[in-house]
């Protein structure tokens, strides 16, 4: 390009105008080089080819940083705008840490899917606290009974903890909490497995694993069958499981109650003594009734032979009130107009029952109460009244029982002897009914009441009144008078 002349007027380069610069070897035009209008624009499209490549290499150095952070699984604070995150923190104590490193993103699963990773590995009091950060949208299925286990992925030792989250009825687990041992179990290497056993035994079982590799060679499809028949017994597995698992929780319960129980007989040791006393005296109770017992025993097979007929002669009344009740059908029946009818009496004695006989009962039951000691006395005596009322039935039947034919039973002559008895009493006079008799002396008794007269004087009068027979009567109607001595 040529230089401008000198008549060529100066105006204002426009932006991304092609003002020429001053010539090859010329000095430089430092009026041209301080012309205004030249801004950051105008050095960038000046100098775009050199600007372009400067952008497109800070593009591919962005994502490649972002490529390599991603696969050094760069993880931000959530405080950090866009890319940032937050984890649920948790930790839990293995009795070994081996293999376990921080930032190689070693998986923390849930059922085969990565739920977090393990964050940090340290010691404390002799055991690996190992930190892991959990997925907040997963941390809410974790609970705080849950249990984990290290296993490896690859043999290079490529650790992942596997995560059992537990039961909801144990409470979800808190941000920051810490599993026990007890919840937690280490990968135990092979070669720890093998050096715990002696050179004979492994020796056995290298022998094992050999011939284990010759049989299942090309042994797979039936093997695979084998274990697909083992299907219904891993389901009936499981369920036995989960009921040992509710076990172990309804004994977990039984311990904490039973712990409770002690406590509270702890400040209870008089009561408890006064019980154990009164249970002694119980169980001596049942030492003396142990004879009464073993009778009881005894008669139990005589018993339950007896029960044997009564029940099979229940089986044959049963089979007799079974069509007396079909006939009966037609009585129940009937009964309905009747029953029917009745709920105007029912209503009607309702009030009756209610207001009269009801506070009668309640006035009359502190009396009953007193009469309660005389019917228990009563009740001792009813056994004899039994036996007494079961000897008079006898005497009342055996009154009762005619024999038939020219014999009569006793209530004929019963009826004559009252027939009889009211004929002996048909006199009375002013005091009373009176009997006829008929008073019979002999000649024998006459000299002895004679003698008896003298000494008693109502004897005396009765004898006169009476006139019994003297002796020189006895000897004119010839009766003989027997004299002692």
């Amino acid at each position: 390009m040529t230089p401008e002349t000198p008549e060529t007027p100066k105006t204002n380069a426009p932006s991304g105008g092609a003002k020429a610069d001053a010539p090859s070897g010329g000095a430089p035009d430092h009026g041209q080089a301080r012309e205004p209008g030249r801004g950051v624009r105008d050095q960038i499209a000046r100098y775009r080819t050199a600007f372009t490549a400067v952008v497109v290499m800070i593009v591919i150095a962005a994502i490649s940083g972002g490529y390599i952070l991603a696969h050094e699984r760069l993880s931000l604070p959530s405080w950090f705008p866009l890319v940032g995150s937050t984890h649920f923190m948790i930790d839990a104590e293995f009795k070994s840490g081996l293999a376990l490193t921080p930032g190689q993103g070693q998986p923390v699963t849930i059922a085969g899917a990565k739920v977090g990773e393990v964050a940090s590995v340290e010691l404390r009091k002799g055991v690996a606290r190992v930190g892991m950060e959990i997925e907040p949208k997963q941390a809410r299925y974790i609970y705080r009974n849950a249990t984990m286990l290290m296993r490896p992925r690859t043999q290079l030792k490529d650790e992942t903890i596997e995560l059992e989250k537990g039961t909801p009825s144990a409470g979800r687990v808190h941000e920051g909490e810490v599993f026990p041992l007890s919840q937690t179990a280490p990968d135990v290497p092979f070669e720890e497995f093998l050096s715990s056993l002696d050179a004979e035994t492994r020796s056995y079982l290298q022998e094992l694993l050999a011939a284990a590799g010759v049989a299942l060679k090309e042994n797979g499809r039936p093997l695979a069958a084998d274990f697909i028949r083992f299907d219904p017994l891993t389901r009936d597995l499981q369920k036995i499981t989960a009921e040992l698992e509710k076990r172990h929780v309804y004994i977990s319960h039984s311990i904490h109650n039973f712990r409770l129980f002690l406590t509270a007989l702890g400040g209870k040791d008089k009561q408890l003594a006064e019980v154990l006393e009164a249970s002694n005296k119980v169980f001596g109770v049942f030492d003396k009734e142990n004879k009464a017992v073993e009778e009881t025993v005894k008669d139990l097979p005589g018993t339950l032979r007896a029960v044997r007929g009564g029940l099979g002669k229940l089986t044959k009344a049963a089979d007799v009130v079974t069509p007396t009740l079909k006939k009966l059908k037609p009585f129940a029946a009937a009964l309905k107009p009747a029953q029917e009818q009745s709920r105007a009496f029912f209503k009607h004695s309702t009030p009756i029952i209610e207001e009269e006989i009801g506070p009668f009962a309640r006035e009359v039951l502190p009396v009953l109460e007193k009469v309660k000691p005389a019917t228990q006395d009563f009740n001792k005596a009813l056994p004899s009244l039994a036996s007494s009322f079961a000897v008079l039935n006898e005497f009342f039947n055996e009154l009762a029982y005619n024999p038939g034919g020219k014999q009569e039973g006793f209530l004929f002559f019963l009826d004559w002897a009252s027939h009889d008895f009211n004929s002996a009493l048909s006199t009375a006079d002013a005091g009373s009914v009176l009997g006829r008799t008929l008073l019979y002396l002999n000649c024998e008794v006459a000299p002895i009441l004679t003698g008896v007269g003298e000494v008693n004087q109502n004897v005396k009068l009765l004898l006169g009144l009476l006139k019994p027979p003297e002796g020189k009567e006895c000897e004119e109607n010839h009766i003989p008078i027997t004299r002692e001595g």
